[in-house]
C-alpha cells in the first residue's frame, strides 16, 4: 500500500461540522493520514477510533497485553481505555490512516460486529479491496466542496472498515483448507456432516479444525452450516413453488416440523408466512 501516500494530502480532515442531507448511522468526526509516523501514542481516548496501519510494524498495548502490529492491519482505540502503540523507535516508521467517531457509536459498532471485544487488532483480509476504497476516500477528502460529499464520506469510511473484515485470507495452507471445506458445504447443503469425519478427511484433528475454522470464518462450523441452509431455504421459498417439505429436504432437514421450528427461531416467522411476505410476483396474483 506504499503508493497511497502521495495522494493522501486531505483538504478536509474534520467532518463533524458539515450538515448531512442523508444522515448515516455512523457520521465520521475526523480522518487523517500520517505518513512515516515516528512516535508513540500513549493516552486514553474519549472517542471510538479505527487506525489502519498500511505500512510498517510495531506494537499495540492495551489492558496489560501486548499485540504485535504488522501492516496491513487495523488497531482500535475504545473510549475510556488507556492504550499505547507505535513503530519501533528510533529507526522505523509506519503509515497510518485513522477514522474518529463519537464515543456514543461504540455500542453500535459492537452490535454490527465492526468492533470485536476479543480482537482490538486484526489483519486486513483483502488489502487490494481496501486500497481501492481508500483511494476513493482520499479523492473525496481532497475536494474543495466537503459539504457536497460528506454523506458519501460517512458511508465510504464505514465501508472501508467493513472491507478490512471481509474476504478471509486463503493464502496459507490452513486457511485454504478451511475455505475448501466451506465451499464443499455450500455445494452439498443436504448432505449430513459428521464433525469428526469431516476434519479427518482433510488431515485435521477435531480440535485443530474447530480452532482454525473459527479463526477463518468467525463462527462455529455447525452454526455456519445452519445459516447456509436457512439462507437457501429463504431463497427457495421466495423463488420457487416447491412444497415446504421438499424445501426442508433440499436443505438438509429430514423433518419438516423441525425445519419449520428452526426457521421460525432464526428468521422470525414460519416458512409459510415468509413465502407469503416475500415471494416474487411474476404475474397476476390470485
Amino acid at each position: 500500500m506504499d503508493l497511497l501516500a502521495k495522494n493522501m494530502d486531505f483538504l478536509t480532515k474534520h467532518w463533524a461540522p458539515y450538515a448531512r442531507r442523508h444522515p448515516a448511522q455512523f457520521p465520521l468526526v475526523s480522518a487523517d493520514f500520517i505518513s512515516e509516523k515516528n512516535h508513540w501514542i500513549r493516552t486514553t481516548f474519549d472517542t471510538c477510533n479505527f487506525s489502519l496501519i498500511l505500512r510498517g510494524r510495531g506494537e499495540y498495548h492495551r489492558a496489560g497485553r501486548t499485540w504485535p502490529v504488522q501492516a496491513p492491519c487495523v488497531i482500535t482505540q475504545w473510549p475510556g481505555e488507556p492504550v499505547s502503540y507505535g513503530p519501533p523507535l528510533p529507526k522505523e516508521t509506519w503509515d497510518e490512516l485513522y477514522f474518529v467517531y463519537d464515543r456514543k457509536h461504540f455500542a453500535g459498532f459492537r452490535r454490527i460486529r465492526l468492533i470485536d471485544p476479543e480482537r482490538p487488532i486484526w489483519p486486513i483480509a483483502d488489502p487490494a479491496a481496501v486500497q481501492a476504497q481508500i483511494a476513493e476516500f482520499a479523492a473525496l477528502a481532497r475536494r474543495s466542496d466537503p459539504e457536497a460529499v460528506v454523506d458519501r464520506v460517512d458511508r465510504l469510511a464505514e465501508r472501508i472498515v467493513l472491507e478490512t473484515w471481509l474476504a478471509p485470507s486463503a493464502s496459507t495452507r490452513n486457511h485454504g483448507t478451511i475455505q475448501r471445506i466451506a465451499a464443499a458445504m455450500r455445494s452439498q447443503l443436504a448432505a449430513p456432516e459428521s464433525w469428526r469425519a469431516l476434519p479427518a478427511r482433510h488431515g485435521l484433528s477435531s480440535t485443530t479444525f474447530r480452532r482454525r475454522w473459527c479463526e477463518t470464518m468467525g463462527e462455529p462450523p455447525a452454526r455456519y452450516l445452519l445459516r447456509l441452509r436457512l439462507r437457501e431455504a429463504c431463497r427457495l421459498l421466495v423463488e420457487s413453488d416447491l412444497p415446504i417439505h421438499e424445501i426442508a429436504t433440499a436443505v438438509g432437514f429430514a423433518d419438516e416440523f423441525y425445519f419449520s421450528r428452526r426457521f421460525r427461531l432464526a428468521i422470525g416467522q414460519p416458512p409459510r408466512d415468509y413465502r407469503k411476505t416475500y415471494r416474487l410476483r411474476r404475474g397476476p396474483q390470485s
